[in-house]
């Protein structure tokens, strides 16, 4: 005859356990970059609803022209696209990518970055005023 304990039971149901964790996003960050990559190398575009609907620029309004001006080297064109997009995307990829290396590979000691709550502030209100200053007239060279 089996007894059978609930204080003793050791549960086995737990199947993404933090290691796991730590390699599927190892896995599949990578890979949705790279098709990321290869998608807008091709030619994929981006729609703007935003602009569909309105026809004025949203902030990120040809940042899908900029990462493929960037991703072929071609600084200035990507500036051109969308410059906060490279004014911002850049230091918030660099981000992701020590964010990425240190959730991955804990065993490489990367220190956590800790921002002031003003760098987010400074980036929202960069964001408003690029937003606004794109739709105005006399600002043309901020359009996409």
């Amino acid at each position: 005859m089996k007894v059978r304990d609930a204080d003793t039971k050791t549960s086995h149901s737990t199947l993404l356990t933090p290691h796991l964790f730590r390699v599927l996003v190892g896995v599949t960050a990578p890979a949705f970059v790279v098709l990321a990559c290869r998608w807008l190398l091709r030619g994929g575009g981006l729609l703007c609803l935003f602009y569909e609907l309105t026809g004025l620029y949203c902030p990120g309004c040809g940042s899908g022209r900029a990462a493929i001006a960037l991703l072929h080297g071609r600084v200035l064109e990507a500036l051109s696209h969308n410059a906060l997009f490279f004014l911002l995307g850049v230091p918030c990829g660099t981000l992701l990518v020590w964010e990425y290396l240190r959730f991955v590979f804990p065993g490489l000691g990367l220190k956590k970055i800790e921002l002031p709550v003003w760098t987010a502030r400074l980036a929202l209100g960069m964001i408003a005023v690029f937003w606004l200053l794109r739709n105005l007239p006399g600002f043309e060279l901020l359009a996409p």
